[in-house]
């Protein structure tokens, strides 16, 4: 008894018609997935725009140090009056940067007043001072907020990421097991379907594991965005092609199971 070597085309119209439905369904979804996570993670890391630290902050936190008040603390600018400088320090660790930034009250010693005579004349589009960065601008508002806030971020609650990790887990799993045994069936040389396999597999195993690596090692963040970069890569890929050959003409006679 020999029995020929079923792939997707052997299939009826009905069923293939239904498995191309499946297969755009979830190419759909991958996209809504990837729009969801943006939308999801967007400001995570208090500032405007999706960035890497908004993942880094989801995952692992983040504690940083305001620019401005890192470049009092080395000594810049050179000459500021102490006085200046302690108020700066005072406003930057405080509790009101964005109502004291220009509060009438403090005076001489409003940031904004000491930033327009100490810091404009090297920190603006037009700067003319020596040492002139104009790329980082101090002259409007929005500019000195950039530089202004310091960020202590706490990571996701990790009986929430916990909850997460294990419907991601036991749902892409089963996804991508159904999508690798489709492509197993397309007419793809074993080698090719083999290696597309196993990069999908890996890059699922790297993005989830690296959840939970990147809580206290934040170079991690790197393996989720790349683990899951190669994943989706790999899914859009073998679905595509599970498309293609489900249409495809057959090539020569037919094959169907025969006893002998």
């Amino acid at each position: 008894m020999s029995t020929s070597t079923l792939k997707l085309r052997d299939f009826g119209a009905g069923v293939r018609l239904a498995l191309t439905i499946l297969a755009i369904t979830v190419l759909g979804g991958s996209a809504a997935s990837g729009w969801y996570l943006r939308m999801h993670h967007d400001n995570r890391d208090e500032r405007p725009g999706f960035t890497l630290d908004d993942i880094r902050a989801h995952y692992h936190g983040i504690q940083s140090k305001a620019p401005m008040l890192l470049a009092l603390e080395r000594g810049h600018p050179e000459g500021l009056d102490p006085a200046a400088s302690k108020a700066l320090t005072d406003w930057l660790t405080g509790s009101r940067i964005r109502e004291d930034y220009d509060n009438f009250d403090l005076g001489d010693f409003a940031p904004e007043t000491i930033i327009a005579e100490n810091c404009i004349d090297c920190h603006s589009a037009d700067a003319s001072g020596s040492g002139t960065d104009p790329a980082l601008s101090l002259r409007y508002f929005d500019d000195v907020m950039k530089v202004s806030v310091s960020r202590e971020i706490n990571p996701v609650d990790i009986k929430l990421l916990a909850a997460s990790l294990h419907a991601h887990t036991l749902g892409l799993a089963a996804l991508t097991l159904i999508t690798v045994f489709l492509l197993a069936l397309t007419r793809l040389p074993r080698p090719i379907t083999g290696l597309i396999a196993t990069a999908t597999a890996l890059g699922l195993f790297v993005d989830l594991a690296a959840w939970l690596v990147t809580r206290n090692w934040e170079p991690g963040v790197y393996l989720i965005v790349g683990g899951g970069i190669l994943y989706q890569a790999g899914m859009i890929l073998s679905l595509l092609i599970v498309i293609v050959d489900l249409w495809l003409p057959k090539r020569g006679k037919p094959i169907s199971p025969s006893i002998s």
